[in-house]
Order: structure tokens, then C-alpha cells, then sequence
């Protein structure tokens, strides 16, 4: 996925400046960069389309996973479940493999959802979006806040995910130094309103620490 010459600007604040993008299928694309630079607006103009810079075709294929995209709570799993069997009729294959190797049979099946744990609310969250089934996925801190069995949990699902869609392109935006090491990938770094490819992941680390000490 390539897009050349992408400027960002948000309420006449300049976040990304000329910057020619290319984010690779079949792999899990790590960005990363401190807060406050941008990482979240750029998650949500492939889907708000704020700068004017993303091609329409590509916005309609694009599936985003942040801490602003939510599921029913007030229904339990088996509810939610049953709901999203019935939109994506057609989805049976990839809605079997993502509830295997999420392994949500493990999730409490008479409980509210808003009852649940961060955890479990984040993967029937990855669920509920992976089954829009689009080419270009984009995680915005999915890992942020969450236990550390949860965590790995969901190293684990995205490296097989990856593995088994490779069609597919992922865009993990993360302060999370830990999804580097636990996700193999691309990487790149946000910074001077550029984002930046990196061909070894550690001296993307070394540069990224000694950016922000």
C-alpha cells in the first residue's frame, strides 16, 4: 500500500509534511513515535478522510481498531456473537479462525459485556472488526492498558493472523516497544513530520530511546 506525497494538518497544526507513505501486505507495519505526535490522527484519516490525502478506493477498505471503537455492552458474548454471525453471513471461514486462535469460548458466556475484563472486551473487539474482512487494518494502542496475558494473547493472534491473511496489510500505531520485539514486521518511526522506514528493528529502538530520553 503506497501514498505519495501525504501532508497532515489538524486545526492549522502540521503533523505530517510531504511524506511519501508504503506499508507492506502480508506484514504487521509498526510505527512508532512519543505522544502527542500525531499517531492517532493519522490512524483516523484513513477512515474520517480529514486530510484529504487518502484515495477514496482505499478509505472504504480500511478497518480500524482503537480505544474509540467499541462493541455492545449490554449484551452478553453468546448475544454479540449470534448478532455478528447473522451481518456476516458470508464471513464464516474468517469468523471460525479468529474465534479459534482468539480462543473466545474462554470468555464467560452469561455475563454482560460491560462486566468483562479490559481483556476479553478487547478480543471480542478484535472479532467484531476483523470481520468487515478488509485489506488494510489499522491498531491504534490495542495493546495499551491490558494485562500481560492479554497482551500475549494478542502477539500471538496478530502473528498468525498475519500468517494466514497475507493479502492483508496491518498498521500497528504503538508507543509499545514490546510489539516490535513480539510481532515481526516492518518498522518505522513518527518524527520531524516524517515517518520514517527503518530496515533493522534495532537501531529503530536505539534511535527511538535516545529521541525521547
Amino acid at each position: 500500500m503506497k501514498i505519495d506525497n501525504y501532508s497532515l494538518k489538524i486545526k492549522r497544526k502540521n503533523l505530517i509534511d510531504n511524506c511519501d507513505l508504503n506499508f507492506y501486505p502480508g506484514y504487521v507495519n509498526h510505527i512508532v513515535g512519543k505522544n502527542g505526535v500525531g499517531k492517532s490522527q493519522l490512524a483516523k484519516d484513513f477512515i474520517l478522510y480529514n486530510s484529504g490525502n487518502i484515495p477514496k478506493e482505499l478509505s472504504n477498505k480500511v478497518t480500524l481498531i482503537s480505544s474509540s471503537s467499541n462493541v455492545p455492552k449490554d449484551i452478553t458474548k453468546n448475544a454479540l456473537l449470534e448478532l455478528l454471525q447473522d451481518k456476516f453471513k458470508n464471513s464464516s471461514q474468517i469468523f471460525s479462525e479468529i474465534n479459534e486462535i482468539l480462543n473466545i469460548k474462554e470468555i464467560p458466556s452469561n455475563i454482560l459485556i460491560k462486566n468483562l475484563s479490559d481483556g476479553q472486551k478487547q478480543k471480542l473487539k478484535f472479532l467484531s472488526f476483523l470481520l468487515e474482512d478488509n485489506s488494510l487494518i489499522i491498531l491504534d494502542e490495542v495493546t495499551n492498558a491490558l494485562d500481560k496475558k492479554t497482551v500475549n494473547d494478542i502477539y500471538a493472534f496478530l502473528n498468525k493472523f498475519i500468517q494466514n491473511n497475507t493479502s492483508k496489510t496491518i498498521v500497528n500505531i504503538t508507543h509499545n516497544l514490546s510489539d516490535l520485539n513480539s510481532i515481526p514486521g516492518k518498522y518505522f518511526i513518527f518524527r520531524n513530520y516524517q515517518i520514517e522506514e527503518y530496515s533493522s528493528k534495532d537501531q529503530l529502538v536505539n534511535d527511538y530511546i535516545n529521541l525521547y530520553q
